[in-house]
């Protein structure tokens, strides 16, 4: 299928456009996300889910009585997320695909 030729005109025509790069956009932020979380955990040595915590990149609150916990249940979601995004991208990427003709929105 070929990519639809959409124009900017206000309003869906921007709409569909700026949903289809906000899209674009979430789905290299989810894999950027996953990636820098799985490097954090690479070789860490430590108390597991406080490489996540205060002092990191990351800046999850630590639980106030087990250090960890929160890190754990942060590096948790977002695999979580990467998981359900990764479903929604391979079952809507064609439709995503055909309505994608490269026009940023305005």
């Amino acid at each position: 299928m070929s990519a639809l030729i959409i124009s900017n005109t206000p309003p869906f025509g921007a709409m569909t456009n700026g949903a289809v790069a906000d899209l674009h956009a979430l789905n290299d932020a989810v894999a950027r996300l996953s990636a820098a979380v799985a490097t954090a955990a690479s070789g860490f040595d430590g108390v597991p889910g406080t490489e996540y915590e205060t002092d990191s990149n990351f800046g999850v609150l630590p639980d106030a009585t087990t250090p960890g916990k929160s890190g754990t249940d942060y590096a948790y979601a977002v695999n979580q997320l990467q998981s359900a995004w990764d479903t929604f991208w391979v079952a809507a990427k064609p439709s995503i695909d055909q309505l994608d003709n490269g026009v940023q929105a305005i």
